[in-house]
């Protein structure tokens, strides 16, 4: 049994296309932030609070990537179930 939320009103419709092209760009803008701050003059010890920021933010794309691909899995696999169920009218019974 699955529990139905509403729909976060901030959601958006990504279309697979769309994730093919935004989960490399998310991987590339993570790497160019930990690049910076690795690259920094100002840090010596500690990141200074720019690479902080830096460093909190490919976190953030880390993190929205794998959300992504989350959805996109159970997207996938709900297309597969109901595609099957479809397909095989006596299925379940």
């Amino acid at each position: 049994m699955t529990s139905h939320q509403p729909p976060d009103p901030d959601a958006v419709m990504v279309s697979a296309d769309q994730v093919k092209l935004l989960l490399p760009a998310l991987d590339d803008a993570a790497e160019y932030k930990r690049d910076r701050a690795a690259t920094c003059a100002d840090c010596t010890d500690q990141p200074c609070t720019t690479c902080q920021w830096r460093l909190h933010a490919a976190d953030a794309y880390d993190h929205l990537a794998d959300q992504m691909i989350q959805a996109t899995e159970a997207s996938a696999t709900r297309q597969r179930a109901s595609g099957h169920a479809a397909a095989d009218p006596e299925a379940g019974q």
